[in-house]
């Protein structure tokens, strides 16, 4: 099986997109700095003409609900470490 690694270009840098999770009818991108894969982050997707765009959340209370649904589906994952 042939996997790929997603690169999204940011402000900031270059990420690799870590995973997508649909929370309540919102998509969600998480995101790995490339260069430090300490630096973490996570956006949302919206739809503008067809578009998707990447913009940031509205506040902690959903980072915090979009952090905890990731760190539920990875949870063995992250045991490692």
């Amino acid at each position: 099986m042939d996997e790929f690694v997603k690169i999204i270009d940011l402000e900031d840098g270059s990420y690799i997109v870590a995973d997508e999770i649909t929370i309540d009818n919102t998509k969600y991108v998480y995101l790995n700095n490339e260069k430090d894969l300490m630096d973490f982050c996570i956006r949302k997707v919206t739809i503008d003409d067809n578009q998707e765009y990447l913009i940031g959340l509205d506040n902690k209370s959903e980072f915090d609900k979009a952090l905890q649904v990731f760190v539920n589906k990875h949870k063995q994952e992250l045991e490692i470490y």
